[in-house]
């Protein structure tokens, strides 16, 4: 689908075109959060929290109206200007406690010197790291700049990309919302096909928007994402230096093992850090 005449946004950003209709969508979960709230204790005092591939800010709101002082990585524009929007609906007090930087997993575009007490890769985003060599880079760019013992949680999604590959061409419906238009609704439906790359699958997006009775309007992006394994997850973050704590199978944190839908890594940095990346 095209952009209309005079759309200039950026066709190489995959959110540039759904960027409202992402936080229409993600918006209300919080389970997530009311994991990472868990692990962390609770423990807000001088705790500085990273996370790469924040988006639009859903998580560094709730960490920063939790009193946590949150920085997010995010390469995409259309993104980063809805973090923009979020963060000037808080209160200053707890807006001034998140920030985002325009980085990705791989050059996280941070000063040198900034150190951080907990490092996200949340929902997913390690999956959008499509080679070994991209997700080692990724772990080591973050061990750079978290201080000794400070802790790491990845967050993958194991079962969603083999489900898209092995029903290859089939269409599955993610929901439907209203929209901040009166009376329209979006719904978002996603087919897999396989990737030009072993490993990987072609996500497409599609959204389509609607009023009741009214023409549907579909707008497509295209998302790849790595098909990973709790074992190789593990790997990567040994590898890169990182002691794991404990590995869940879902935000419950029941025990992960063979039959689980995620995978959730929670690691320490094993020694000091080396030198940071730019």
């Amino acid at each position: 689908m095209t952009a209309p005449a005079g759309d200039e946004r950026d066709e190489t950003d995959p959110y540039a075109r759904i960027a409202e209709w992402y936080d229409v969508e993600h918006d209300s979960f919080t389970d997530d959060f009311e994991l990472y709230l868990e692990l962390l204790g609770g423990e807000t005092r001088r705790l500085a929290i990273l996370e790469v591939g924040s988006g639009s800010g859903r998580l560094l709101a709730a960490l920063a109206s939790a009193g946590y002082v949150a920085t997010g990585v995010e390469p995409s524009a259309a993104m980063r200007a809805r973090h923009a929007q979020r963060m000037a609906a808080l209160p200053e007090a707890v807006a001034r406690r998140a920030s985002v930087v325009a980085g990705s997993a791989t050059a996280l575009n941070l000063p040198a010197d900034q150190r951080f007490d907990v490092a996200l890769l949340a929902q997913g985003v390690f999956g959008h790291l499509l080679r070994a060599e991209q997700r080692a880079a990724a772990l080591a760019a973050l061990r750079s700049h978290l201080r000794p013992n400070a802790r790491l949680i990845v967050d993958v999604d194991l079962a969603g990309p083999r489900r898209l590959l092995e029903s290859a061409g089939r269409l599955w419906l993610q929901g439907a919302w209203p929209t901040s238009q009166r009376l329209e609704i979006v719904e978002h439906l996603v087919v897999g096909e396989p990737g030009a790359t072993p490993g990987v699958v072609e996500v497409t997006h599609l959204y389509d928007t609607h009023e009741q009775g009214g023409a549907v309007r579909r707008t497509l992006t295209r998302t790849p994402l790595a098909l990973l394994s709790r074992g190789e997850v593990a790997l990567a973050i040994q590898h890169a230096g990182y002691d794991i704590e404990s590995l869940y199978g879902g935000y419950d944190m029941a025990p992960a093992d063979d039959a689980s839908a995620r995978l959730i890594a929670v690691a320490r940095c094993s020694s000091l850090p080396a030198e940071p990346s730019a």
